[in-house]
């Protein structure tokens, strides 16, 4: 059998707190995320509720921040 013609269904091994949809969602944010950026996992009475995206910007270039 050729690794193409099987699912990604059959790769995955059986998901205990996440679905598949919910980790799609979450490789899509990680994805998106640009050189300083964070995902919070929400979990609510344990079960995930939110996915929070946090992305971070540096307020000087590495020449104006050093110290001398």
């Amino acid at each position: 059998m050729n690794s193409s013609n099987v699912s990604s269904r059959q790769i995955r091994p059986k998901l205990r707190k996440l679905t598949a949809e919910q980790i799609d969602q979450i490789n899509e944010v990680l994805a998106s995320l640009d050189d300083y950026g964070e995902v919070h996992l929400i979990i609510q009475h344990g079960e995930l509720k939110y996915i929070n995206k946090v992305e971070s910007h540096k307020a000087w270039d590495d020449e104006q921040g050093k110290k001398v």
